[in-house]
């Protein structure tokens, strides 16, 4: 078996590399430190998808179409409006999480830190 992976099998990985890790992260804190941990946790995650996925739409649209791909691209000036408005949209939501909901701001850096691990843990799989 080879150890090459496509970018779109690598990415896929990493993205339910990080749910377990946020998952994981959360069902361990919670019975040590309680809800606000488990629940920072959860949100770190959140602000982290929420600046992913802007991210990861914004380079499909801007970088070369799919092989047999034709679909309807979207124009320059709207991506860099959505990745301009990703930063608002990330405020607001910390905000929320930390000043609002009260959760535990190390949680919170955890959670935010999950795709870090993934790499981590992708890179470990890739070298066995």
């Amino acid at each position: 078996m080879s150890n090459t992976l496509t970018t779109a099998g690598l990415v896929a990985r990493l993205e339910r590399t990080s749910l377990a890790v946020v998952a994981a992260a959360a069902l361990v804190s919670w019975p040590i430190w309680g809800w606000p941990m488990a629940g920072g946790v959860v949100g770190g995650g959140v602000l982290s998808a929420l600046s992913y996925l802007p991210l990861k739409r914004g380079v499909q649209a801007l970088g070369p179409p799919p092989a047999g791909d034709q679909t309807r691209r979207p124009s320059r000036v709207r991506v860099a409006l959505g990745l301009v408005g990703r930063y608002a949209l990330l405020l607001a939501a910390g905000y929320v999480i930390i000043a609002r909901l009260r959760l535990h701001p190390l949680g919170v850096l955890v959670g935010a830190s999950a795709v870090v691990i993934a790499a981590m843990v992708e890179a470990v799989r890739a070298w066995r």
